[in-house]
């Protein structure tokens, strides 16, 4: 079988490479618009971060290396044209030619493009994003230069910059036009006590506040302006509104509302076969009514895996997604998943919840170390809807249990008599996740 992809970031070499393990005769062509491929997006910050020493090292695997594996990749090749009908693709290389290739299944893996705006902005000198290695080596070097620097999005990517640059003495702005920081993920009580250690960082946080346009000053510096006031910056990072590319298909695949292309549960188009995976899609969310944009790696392996299984007959459904998701920012740990409050009554759900600080060691040992949980329920039957954690101490593995207890429906009750380990020298009796399910369980049905 003839398979091309076109895409090669996360989903596009993840399809690549189960196809060529599940059937190593499989023809597999990789098509990528880029010069390089496999580059991590947010290498950025873990190069501010000095969690690696040089930028170009924040891949899954050199061309060489996926050459080696069978299959067979395009770069600097960018995709014009697909002829469903005649089934083949045209591109251009970086020569200008043009190139015709059959297939007899296609992969789209096309992904997102970080930013969409009515604004009009000033030169990517000025103002840009950054996902490609290229780009982010230019921004690595403008954050260098700049001693005013604006951040655009409160999301993972903006706070996580907030983070990187706080201790170099530049004066840093978060503007985020919602009324908390990553309030995709977390509910108020969790979000309140980042936004507490980015405001004693020094970074100035703009809350409720959208950027309307740039204005030009001196040669150095410009006025960003928000709703509700005026910002001097040598340089502003986009890192708001990722939209779905999808382009190249618009004319003849049946779309969503939101411009992902619609597929079914074997990621399978309205063209048999034509699939399509990772950002370019929308997912289930458990406990939603809808499917939703939802641009996260782990959706996106996932996805891709179903579609190359798909591609070569064997049967694979996608379930759901939980949005499940974690990160270090300002010395702790962070992590969620499931619906927050506010989306459950989004959703038409009625919920009660549970917030608490509990410590994780016995009060004998000397460390003691802290952590915030966030546990939603939904009333009547109980069950796990959304759980949000937050601690110095790594918790990140505990919110993959949630993520499992909500798949699985568990409610408050099968919480507190689950089996989880206890070592004296680590952790309670109970652990953090049955702790926080017995204390809500007492408040709810002790005596009063």
């Amino acid at each position: 079988m003839k398979v091309v992809i076109i895409g090669a970031s996360h989903g596009g070499l993840q399809a690549a490479l189960t196809l060529k393990r599940l059937n190593p005769q499989t023809e597999v062509i990789l098509i990528e618009k880029r010069s390089e491929i496999s580059f991590v997006s947010s290498g950025i910050v873990l190069k501010m971060n000095q969690l690696v020493d040089e930028l170009d090292k924040v891949r899954y695997l050199t061309l060489e290396e996926l050459n080696n594996k069978g299959v067979d990749v395009l770069i600097n090749a960018t995709v014009t044209t697909i002829d469903p009908e005649k089934k083949y693709i045209v591109y251009e290389d970086a020569s200008n030619n043009v190139i015709e290739i059959s297939y007899e299944k296609l992969i789209l893996a096309t992904g997102s493009n970080q930013f969409s705006t009515n604004i009009t902005l000033p030169s990517k000198d000025k103002v840009t994003v950054f996902k490609s290695y290229p780009s982010s080596v230019e921004v690595l070097e403008k954050l260098e230069q700049s001693k005013s620097i604006s951040i655009v999005g409160g999301g993972y990517i903006g706070v996580e910059l907030c983070d990187a640059l706080k201790d170099q003495g530049k004066e840093i702005h978060l503007i985020e036009s919602a009324g908390s920081v990553l309030f995709r993920y977390l509910d108020k009580e969790l979000s309140s006590l980042i936004e507490e250690k980015i405001v004693a960082s020094g970074v100035k946080l703009h809350l409720n506040e959208s950027v309307i346009s740039f204005s030009e000053l001196e040669e150095e510096l410009f006025v960003t302006n928000t709703t509700n006031e005026e910002i001097r910056n040598n340089y502003v990072i986009i890192a708001v509104n990722a939209r779905p590319d999808s382009r190249l298909v618009k004319e003849f695949l049946d779309l969503n509302a939101n411009g992902t292309i619609r597929v079914n549960e074997h990621m399978q188009t309205s063209d048999p076969d034509i699939f399509a995976l990772g950002d370019v899609i929308s997912y289930p969310v458990r406990n939603s009514y809808r499917k939703s944009f939802v641009p996260l790696v782990n959706n996106v392996v996932r996805s891709a895996t179903v579609a190359a299984m798909n591609v070569l007959g064997h049967m694979i459904k996608y379930k759901t997604t939980q949005k499940t998701t974690a990160t270090k920012i300002f010395n702790s740990y962070v992590a969620s998943t499931g619906l927050t409050e506010e989306e459950a009554k989004f959703e038409g759900i009625e919920v009660e919840s549970t917030f608490l600080t509990l410590p994780c060691q016995l009060p004998y040992l000397e460390l003691q170390e802290e952590v915030h949980i966030k546990m939603v329920f939904e009333k009547g039957t109980h069950k796990l809807i959304g759980g949000q954690l937050m601690s110095e101490k790594d918790i990140t593995q505990s919110i993959n249990t949630l993520s499992l207890a909500i798949e699985k429906e568990t409610t408050l009750e099968e919480l507190v008599t689950l089996d989880f380990y206890f070592n004296p020298g680590i952790n309670q009796p109970m652990g953090i996740i049955g702790r926080a399910a017995y204390e809500f369980l007492i408040e709810k049905y002790k005596s009063r």
